[in-house]
């Protein structure tokens, strides 16, 4: 049910706004140009050429509309044949890529409209890339710089 009016120019990038059904908080979260394109590209909405709706055509319930989202989701989930694939898999990958580059649990909580403890309970669990971000983080301290060898290279 993403309305047109949430994707909007601000000064050299794109947004898109989220009013977070979890926690209710707005987010304003940059999109890359490549997805600005795609949703230019998306065909409007049959029977409503002028929905305000990217993928809805405005009428109906949106219970309904979500309900028959989830069916063509699942359908295609099931096409992929990838295990245990939902629409949800895609938030945890996002808060697991976002902790793995070095967001705060508190960064991750904002984005997904979570709180903190939510976000370090579900999504804060191992990864090679935080494993990765920690090393480098512990080496710095212990060697005392803010240089670390890896692979005879120095990194800075």
């Amino acid at each position: 049910m993403l309305a047109r009016d949430r994707v909007t120019r601000d000064g050299d990038r794109w947004r898109i706004f989220l009013r977070t059904e979890k926690s209710g908080k707005p987010v304003f979260l940059p999109i890359p140009p490549a997805m600005k394109a795609a949703l230019d590209a998306v065909p409007p909405p049959l029977s409503n050429a002028e929905s305000k709706y990217f993928f809805w055509n405005g009428t109906g319930k949106p219970k309904t509309h979500k309900a028959h989202v989830d069916r063509c989701l699942g359908a295609v989930f099931k096409a992929s044949g990838v295990q245990k694939a939902h629409a949800h898999r895609f938030r945890h990958t996002l808060a697991t890529e976002l902790l793995g580059r070095g967001a705060t649990f508190e960064d991750v909580a904002d984005i997904l409209g979570n709180s903190a403890a939510i976000v370090r309970r579900h999504y804060g669990k191992w990864s090679a890339a935080r494993q990765t971000r920690i090393d480098d983080l512990m080496e710095r301290v212990y060697m005392g710089t803010d240089y670390v060898v890896r692979d005879a290279a120095v990194v800075q």
